[in-house]
């Protein structure tokens, strides 16, 4: 990064009441995801999961994700069928996997849908239009005889899993998938409110392009493996797409500060969890 990168702007105390807002608006959503992810375990397993162990352990388990790997976050979350009588070790795996799969599939859909222009202009400076329908027929041609050959142990499963392969389960998805496309969307707006707060103009359209390529950066960094919470990943995605049309320097400040603010979100949520988790165990005593 530039020697000239100007952080003086912080020192402008209505800069840093903003910033703090964002702080808590970082740590609210990853409360959010630990309540998002008790549920699906609470409907994979039919297991009733304690609220105060459900934010606890998820939280922990989100700080595992800054160590090099990403295993720990993973398997952290295991911890919440040692705290949870009947919760087996599977279903809360299955349970991981499945949130990880949901958001993958919010995440391309938002970067998708908000981006959509910037896409069209990239693919057309490529000149590679006319190679997309090609490949999606392709795509459709490879998944759905995999999906045919394997679509009665898939029902089968599910129906182990909830009773009901074609009805009340894949409500239960919708249900989860648009609560993570809220939650994506606000780590988008919490990256877009940085920029402008540093004072980078924005437009609608713009400002929807940038939501839509910080959220693609965000699934970049998630499947690129052993790299801590996206970490040069997602700084890099954001360089490439973001470099030629917002200003650079607003744009190099933007991604150092709003990634210190994303820890700083994590660890207030991790301290928010414990210590609400530290009450309850009190209670209960």
């Amino acid at each position: 990064m530039r020697e000239d990168l100007d952080f003086s702007i912080l020192s402008n105390a209505w800069v840093l009441i903003a910033l703090l807002l964002v702080v808590l608006l970082e740590s609210i959503t990853v409360i959010l995801a630990s309540i998002n992810y008790r549920g699906i375990v609470m409907n994979i397993s039919g297991v009733f999961v304690k609220f105060h162990v459900a934010i606890k352990v998820y939280n922990i388990a989100n700080m595992y994700k800054f160590i090099p790997g990403g295993l720990l976050q993973v398997l952290g979350r295991n911890r919440m069928a040692i705290e949870t009588e009947g919760l087996r070790h599977s279903k809360v795996a299955l349970a991981t996997l499945l949130e990880g799969l949901l958001w993958i599939l919010a995440a391309l859909i938002l970067s998708t849908v908000y981006s959509f222009h910037y896409f069209m202009d990239y693919f057309r400076q490529l000149d590679v239009l006319p190679w997309i329908p090609p490949i999606l027929i392709l795509i459709l041609f490879i998944t759905i005889p995999i999906f045919y050959r394997f679509r009665n142990p898939l029902r089968t499963t599910l129906k182990k899993i909830n009773g009901d392969a074609n009805g009340r389960f894949w409500m239960i998805l919708v249900k989860y998938l648009i609560f993570m496309l809220a939650m994506i969307s606000l780590w988008g707006l919490s990256f877009l409110a940085t920029l402008t707060i540093l004072g980078q103009p924005l437009t609608l359209g713009l400002g929807i392009t940038i939501v839509g390529l910080y959220i693609l950066s965000w699934l970049l960094g998630f499947l690129t493996p052993g790299a801590p919470s996206g970490l040069g990943i997602r700084e890099f995605v954001l360089l490439m797409s973001l470099g030629g049309i917002i200003n650079e320097e607003i744009l190099l400040s933007a991604i150092v500060i709003h990634r210190v603010l994303q820890i700083a979100g994590d660890i207030v949520a991790y301290i928010m969890a414990m210590s609400y988790a530290s009450i309850k165990n009190r209670k209960i005593r």
